[in-house]
């Protein structure tokens, strides 16, 4: 008797939304090297590690790290919550996933729909890129105020005024996000 576990319709569609923005994709899994093949090949991924243990999972994980790469597990049991408590970021399945591997994860798709990975990939890199921006735009409008009421151009008032001008300007850049649509 042979077990394996079905692979998601969108999963190759997924694994090659991913690669294509840039992101590896690799399965570590507990199950036999033959079922993890046969997964890893209906999804399109070509790295394949099998037969792992949760440390050994964690253990991969932490050698990417080392290396300086950033990573990022997917997993939905409890066979994954050490390995998703090791990575840079965990993201748990949360409609199929144990309870354990929701709290160790650092994200939960709650809807368990792995298609929308992507979005959260690029949605996430706008978001790094709008931090940045941000903490450029505080620091130069604050420059500027120290630098305009030392040279006596900003009254306490004015100063006040530009001081908030920063924070709403940034505030409202960040709300530009929310226009982002999956």
């Amino acid at each position: 008797i042979a077990l394996a576990d079905t692979v998601r319709p969108e999963a190759g569609d997924t694994v090659r939304a991913l690669e294509s923005a840039g992101i590896s994709c690799m399965l570590l899994t507990g199950d036999n090297e033959r079922a993890a093949r046969s997964a890893a090949s209906a999804a399109g991924i070509a790295d394949v590690r099998a037969d792992l243990l949760p440390e050994e999972k964690a253990s991969v994980l932490k050698e990417y790290e080392d290396r300086g790469e950033p990573t990022c597990m997917i997993g939905d049991g409890v066979n994954d919550a050490l390995a998703l408590s090791s990575a840079c970021a965990g993201i748990a399945m949360g409609g199929i996933g144990s309870d354990i591997a929701v709290e160790s994860a650092d994200a939960v798709l709650v809807s368990d729909e792995i298609k929308r990975l992507p979005y959260l990939f690029r949605l996430m890199r706008k978001v790094m890129r709008k931090v940045r921006t941000n903490i450029i735009a505080s620091l130069l409008i604050n420059a500027s105020a120290v630098a305009l009421s030392a040279a006596g151009a900003l009254t306490p008032v004015t100063g006040a005024l530009w001081h908030n001008f920063g924070s709403v300007f940034v505030v409202v850049n960040a709300a530009l996000l929310l226009r982002e649509k999956d």
